[in-house]
Protein backbone atom coordinates (compact mmCIF):
# COMPACT_ATOMS: atom_id res chain seq x y z
CA UNK A 1 0.00 0.00 0.00
CA UNK A 2 2.73 2.44 1.00
CA UNK A 3 4.54 1.33 -2.42
CA UNK A 4 1.25 2.39 -4.47
CA UNK A 5 0.87 5.74 -2.86
CA UNK A 6 4.86 6.74 -2.93
CA UNK A 7 4.41 5.56 -6.64
CA UNK A 8 0.93 7.68 -7.17
CA UNK A 9 3.07 10.37 -5.31
CA UNK A 10 6.40 10.57 -7.54
CA UNK A 11 4.19 10.47 -10.74
CA UNK A 12 1.79 13.50 -9.78
CA UNK A 13 5.36 15.03 -9.16
CA UNK A 14 6.32 14.65 -12.20
CA UNK A 15 3.12 16.09 -13.96
CA UNK A 16 3.26 18.68 -11.95
CA UNK A 17 7.16 19.41 -13.14
CA UNK A 18 6.06 18.77 -16.47
CA UNK A 19 3.09 21.34 -16.07
CA UNK A 20 5.21 23.75 -14.73
CA UNK A 21 8.20 23.27 -16.75
CA UNK A 22 6.12 24.17 -19.50
CA UNK A 23 4.23 26.63 -18.38
CA UNK A 24 7.71 28.10 -18.17
CA UNK A 25 8.28 27.87 -21.51
CA UNK A 26 4.90 29.29 -22.94
CA UNK A 27 5.83 32.55 -20.87
CA UNK A 28 9.89 32.83 -21.96
CA UNK A 29 9.39 31.48 -25.56
CA UNK A 30 7.53 34.88 -26.74
CA UNK A 31 9.75 36.72 -25.05
CA UNK A 32 12.91 35.16 -26.26
CA UNK A 33 11.42 35.12 -30.05
CA UNK A 34 10.98 38.46 -29.99
CA UNK A 35 14.33 39.73 -28.75
CA UNK A 36 15.80 37.64 -31.27
CA UNK A 37 13.88 39.78 -33.79
CA UNK A 38 14.51 42.66 -32.48
CA UNK A 39 18.30 42.37 -31.78
CA UNK A 40 18.23 40.90 -35.85
CA UNK A 41 16.99 44.10 -36.22
CA UNK A 42 19.01 46.30 -34.30
CA UNK A 43 22.21 44.09 -36.21
CA UNK A 44 20.78 44.60 -39.56
CA UNK A 45 20.17 48.28 -39.53
CA UNK A 46 22.96 49.43 -37.23
CA UNK A 47 25.29 47.49 -39.79
CA UNK A 48 24.00 49.60 -42.54
CA UNK A 49 23.41 52.61 -40.73
CA UNK A 50 25.72 52.66 -37.93
CA UNK A 51 28.99 54.07 -39.98
CA UNK A 52 26.72 57.03 -41.00
CA UNK A 53 25.47 58.03 -37.22
CA UNK A 54 29.08 57.88 -36.08
CA UNK A 55 30.81 60.25 -38.61
CA UNK A 56 27.41 62.69 -38.36
CA UNK A 57 28.65 62.48 -34.57
CA UNK A 58 32.05 62.85 -35.06
CA UNK A 59 31.17 65.88 -37.38
CA UNK A 60 29.26 67.61 -33.99
CA UNK A 61 32.41 66.84 -32.34
CA UNK A 62 30.54 64.00 -30.16
CA UNK A 63 32.74 61.28 -29.64
CA UNK A 64 31.43 57.73 -28.26
CA UNK A 65 33.72 55.42 -26.14
CA UNK A 66 34.30 51.62 -27.73
CA UNK A 67 31.83 50.10 -25.81
CA UNK A 68 28.42 47.59 -26.03
CA UNK A 69 26.24 50.56 -24.83
CA UNK A 70 27.81 52.83 -26.79
CA UNK A 71 26.98 50.59 -29.90
CA UNK A 72 23.59 50.38 -28.96
CA UNK A 73 23.10 53.87 -28.72
CA UNK A 74 24.13 54.33 -32.25
CA UNK A 75 22.30 51.54 -33.42
CA UNK A 76 19.30 53.30 -31.17
CA UNK A 77 19.74 56.41 -33.90
CA UNK A 78 20.44 54.34 -36.65
CA UNK A 79 16.92 52.81 -36.17
CA UNK A 80 14.87 55.85 -35.54
CA UNK A 81 16.77 57.35 -38.52
CA UNK A 82 15.52 54.61 -40.76
CA UNK A 83 12.33 55.25 -39.77
CA UNK A 84 12.18 59.15 -40.85
CA UNK A 85 13.75 58.43 -43.53
CA UNK A 86 10.92 55.80 -44.58
CA UNK A 87 8.33 58.74 -43.34
CA UNK A 88 9.71 60.93 -46.08
CA UNK A 89 10.69 58.56 -48.64
CA UNK A 90 6.55 57.80 -48.24
CA UNK A 91 6.20 61.87 -48.53
CA UNK A 92 8.35 61.83 -51.71
CA UNK A 93 6.97 59.22 -53.04
CA UNK A 94 3.11 60.96 -53.02
CA UNK A 95 4.43 64.02 -54.65
CA UNK A 96 4.49 64.72 -58.50
CA UNK A 97 8.05 64.83 -58.70
CA UNK A 98 8.76 61.69 -56.67
CA UNK A 99 6.43 59.67 -58.96
CA UNK A 100 8.28 60.51 -61.95
CA UNK A 101 11.51 59.84 -60.73
CA UNK A 102 10.73 56.36 -59.00
CA UNK A 103 8.34 55.45 -62.42
CA UNK A 104 11.72 55.97 -64.24
CA UNK A 105 14.03 53.51 -61.79
CA UNK A 106 11.15 51.32 -61.74
CA UNK A 107 11.17 50.85 -65.86
CA UNK A 108 14.69 50.26 -65.91
CA UNK A 109 13.96 47.88 -63.28
CA UNK A 110 11.47 46.21 -65.09
CA UNK A 111 13.43 45.93 -68.29
CA UNK A 112 16.66 44.92 -66.89
CA UNK A 113 16.60 40.77 -67.35
CA UNK A 114 15.99 38.50 -64.30
CA UNK A 115 15.66 41.47 -62.19
CA UNK A 116 12.76 42.41 -63.99
CA UNK A 117 10.96 39.24 -62.89
CA UNK A 118 12.09 38.97 -59.15
CA UNK A 119 11.11 42.85 -58.51
CA UNK A 120 7.94 42.49 -60.11
CA UNK A 121 6.27 39.50 -58.45
CA UNK A 122 8.00 40.49 -55.11
CA UNK A 123 6.16 43.57 -55.89
CA UNK A 124 2.97 42.50 -56.55
CA UNK A 125 2.77 40.35 -54.05
CA UNK A 126 3.67 42.75 -51.09
CA UNK A 127 1.13 45.67 -52.69
CA UNK A 128 -1.61 42.65 -52.93
CA UNK A 129 -1.15 41.93 -49.50
CA UNK A 130 -0.35 45.26 -47.08
CA UNK A 131 -2.28 48.16 -48.58
CA UNK A 132 -5.86 48.31 -47.84
CA UNK A 133 -8.88 47.53 -50.05
CA UNK A 134 -6.74 45.44 -52.32
CA UNK A 135 -8.71 42.08 -51.24
CA UNK A 136 -6.37 39.95 -52.47
CA UNK A 137 -6.87 37.07 -50.48
CA UNK A 138 -10.42 36.61 -50.31
CA UNK A 139 -10.63 33.89 -47.50
CA UNK A 140 -8.91 31.40 -46.29
CA UNK A 141 -9.21 27.79 -46.83
CA UNK A 142 -7.92 23.95 -46.11
CA UNK A 143 -7.18 22.50 -49.82
CA UNK A 144 -5.70 18.96 -50.30
CA UNK A 145 -2.09 19.27 -51.13
CA UNK A 146 0.51 18.64 -51.70
CA UNK A 147 -1.22 15.15 -52.06
CA UNK A 148 -5.08 13.87 -50.84
CA UNK A 149 -5.18 13.36 -47.28
CA UNK A 150 -3.17 16.26 -46.18
CA UNK A 151 -4.38 19.64 -45.35
CA UNK A 152 -2.49 23.04 -46.57
CA UNK A 153 -3.63 26.68 -45.23
CA UNK A 154 -4.40 28.05 -48.57
CA UNK A 155 -5.88 31.70 -49.69
CA UNK A 156 -8.01 32.33 -51.98
CA UNK A 157 -7.10 34.98 -54.67
CA UNK A 158 -9.87 34.81 -57.66
CA UNK A 159 -11.48 32.69 -59.92
CA UNK A 160 -10.85 31.66 -63.99
CA UNK A 161 -12.59 29.49 -66.61
CA UNK A 162 -10.92 27.05 -67.16
CA UNK A 163 -11.54 24.14 -70.20
CA UNK A 164 -13.62 22.16 -67.71
CA UNK A 165 -15.40 25.08 -65.81
CA UNK A 166 -14.46 27.72 -63.20
CA UNK A 167 -11.82 27.00 -61.01
CA UNK A 168 -11.19 28.72 -57.93
CA UNK A 169 -7.33 29.81 -57.33
CA UNK A 170 -6.08 29.25 -54.53
CA UNK A 171 -2.12 30.38 -53.28
CA UNK A 172 -0.86 28.20 -51.03
CA UNK A 173 2.33 30.04 -49.55
CA UNK A 174 5.49 28.41 -48.09
CA UNK A 175 7.27 28.52 -44.78
CA UNK A 176 9.47 30.10 -43.37
CA UNK A 177 9.12 32.33 -46.82
CA UNK A 178 5.06 32.61 -47.16
CA UNK A 179 5.77 35.23 -50.00
CA UNK A 180 6.85 32.42 -52.35
CA UNK A 181 4.13 29.18 -52.62
CA UNK A 182 2.48 27.22 -55.07
CA UNK A 183 -0.70 28.32 -56.99
CA UNK A 184 -3.52 25.83 -57.78
CA UNK A 185 -6.41 25.81 -59.63
CA UNK A 186 -9.44 23.94 -58.31
CA UNK A 187 -13.12 23.19 -58.02
CA UNK A 188 -15.06 25.27 -55.59
CA UNK A 189 -15.93 21.55 -54.11
CA UNK A 190 -12.39 20.75 -53.58
CA UNK A 191 -11.78 23.61 -50.61
CA UNK A 192 -12.77 23.24 -47.47
CA UNK A 193 -13.54 27.17 -45.92
CA UNK A 194 -12.79 28.40 -42.57
CA UNK A 195 -13.54 31.45 -40.67
CA UNK A 196 -9.80 32.28 -39.91
CA UNK A 197 -8.24 35.40 -40.49
CA UNK A 198 -5.66 36.47 -43.45
CA UNK A 199 -3.27 37.29 -39.42
CA UNK A 200 -4.60 33.98 -37.94
CA UNK A 201 -3.31 32.31 -41.57
CA UNK A 202 -0.19 34.12 -41.13
CA UNK A 203 0.26 33.14 -37.59
CA UNK A 204 -0.04 29.80 -38.27
CA UNK A 205 2.38 29.50 -40.89
CA UNK A 206 5.16 31.97 -39.23
CA UNK A 207 4.84 29.81 -35.92
CA UNK A 208 5.23 26.50 -38.11
CA UNK A 209 1.92 25.03 -36.56
CA UNK A 210 2.84 26.14 -32.77
CA UNK A 211 0.02 28.59 -33.01
CA UNK A 212 -2.68 26.91 -34.65
CA UNK A 213 -5.87 28.09 -34.19
CA UNK A 214 -8.96 26.27 -32.78
CA UNK A 215 -11.36 27.23 -35.78
CA UNK A 216 -9.12 25.08 -37.83
CA UNK A 217 -9.45 21.92 -35.88
CA UNK A 218 -13.28 22.68 -36.17
CA UNK A 219 -13.11 23.06 -40.15
CA UNK A 220 -11.44 19.73 -40.80
CA UNK A 221 -14.64 18.51 -39.10
CA UNK A 222 -17.36 20.35 -41.00
CA UNK A 223 -17.28 22.79 -44.22
CA UNK A 224 -18.24 25.93 -43.43
CA UNK A 225 -20.50 28.24 -46.32
CA UNK A 226 -18.83 30.55 -46.98
CA UNK A 227 -20.81 33.70 -46.31
CA UNK A 228 -22.22 36.18 -49.34
CA UNK A 229 -19.47 38.74 -49.16
CA UNK A 230 -16.89 36.10 -49.60
CA UNK A 231 -18.43 34.86 -52.74
CA UNK A 232 -15.94 35.27 -56.26
CA UNK A 233 -17.81 36.18 -58.90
Amino acid sequence: MKEDKKQGMFTQLKKDVRKRILTGLLLILPVYVTFVVIKFLFGFIGGILSPVVKKTLYFLGVSMPNTSLAEFIVTFFGLILTFIALYFLGIFAANFVGKSIIRYFENLLTITPVVKSIYSSVKQVLHAVTLPGKQAFKRVVLVDFPKEGTKSIGFVTGASECGDGKKISVFIPTIPNPTTGFLIFVDESAVTNTNLTVEDAFKALFSAGVLIPESISAALKTNITPSSNTEIS
